[in-house]
C-alpha cells in the first residue's frame, strides 16, 4: 500500500477512499489496518487522533463523510492546507 506523504498531496476523492477502506474493513491484515489508521491520524493532524475515526464529536455524522467533513473543517479553521484539485 502506497500513501502520499502529506494531506495536501491527496485529492478529496483519494482521501475519502482511504477512510472508506478503513470503515468498510477493506484491508488484508491488522498491520494494514493499523497503517491506514496511523496514516489518517498523522496526515489529518486532527487533535482528536484516532477519536476522529471512531468517536465522533456530538453533532458529527458517524460515517466516512462525517469524518472527512470534520477533518476538513478543523484544517480550514487552523490554517492547514486543503486537498489538491481533482484532475
Amino acid at each position: 500500500m502506497t500513501f502520499q506523504k502529506k494531506f495536501e498531496e491527496y485529492t478529496e476523492s483519494e482521501y475519502i477512499s482511504l477512510i472508506n477502506r478503513l470503515i468498510e474493513g477493506d484491508y488484508l491484515s491488522e498491520r494494514e489496518h493499523d497503517a491506514i489508521v496511523d496514516h489518517i491520524v498523522s496526515t489529518s493532524e486532527h487533535p482528536n487522533g484516532t477519536g476522529i475515526l471512531y468517536y465522533p464529536e456530538p453533532g458529527v455524522e458517524d460515517s466516512p463523510a462525517g469524518v472527512l467533513k470534520a477533518i476538513k473543517e478543523w484544517r480550514a479553521a487552523n490554517g492547514k492546507p486543503g486537498f489538491k484539485p481533482e484532475e
